[in-house]
């Protein structure tokens, strides 16, 4: 990196350079599609974005999941994120997830998920949502599917996260 990083929400006006970022970011068209359906689907909480030098460096999305049963404050699942990649494993990742969940448990969310590598998102806090008996509908993801419980939720309470339907065409 040569300046210094600079963390803020997305605005309308980065949606251009926020598609080709996941473009570029994934080497493919599905995640950039995937923000253009949750975007017209107005399904994403939080959108952060990573500039250095002015550039887009990196992204965030924070977007609604249901839970049954039901939560008393809003579950979100935390995806994609991705990082430009001349900027990849210089911390430009771990920002955002840090940023994003300071934000997500600011705003009272009862919960984030995400489904990725444990041992990535571990230190952010996440472990695996079977210990808190709770499940993606779609599939056993085994240890990769992981939460934070920001209220401390019982664990004899089976609970089932659905993400947007937006993700089933990934």
């Amino acid at each position: 990196m040569s300046g210094p990083l600079h963390i803020r929400e997305a605005e309308a006006e980065d949606r251009a350079a926020i598609l080709a970022l996941l473009r570029d970011a994934f080497g493919r068209e599905e995640e950039a599609r995937l923000v253009e359906r949750l975007w017209t689907d107005d399904a994403v909480a939080l959108e952060l974005a990573a500039f250095i030098d002015g550039a887009l460096a990196g992204y965030c999305a924070f977007s609604l999941v249901t839970a049954e049963p039901e939560l008393e404050g809003p579950a979100l699942g935390l995806a994609p994120l991705a990082v430009a990649p001349s900027m990849q494993n210089q911390g430009v990742g771990a920002a955002l997830v840090e940023t994003g969940l300071e934000v997500c448990e600011e705003r009272g969310a009862s919960l984030v998920v995400v489904l990725g590598e444990p041992e990535y998102y571990s230190r952010f806090g996440f472990a695996p949502a079977r210990a808190k008996n709770i499940s993606w509908a779609a599939m056993d993801a085994g240890d990769a599917f992981q939460i934070i419980d920001y209220a401390d939720l019982p664990e004899n309470l089976s609970r089932r996260i659905h993400y947007h339907p937006a993700f089933q065409e990934v």
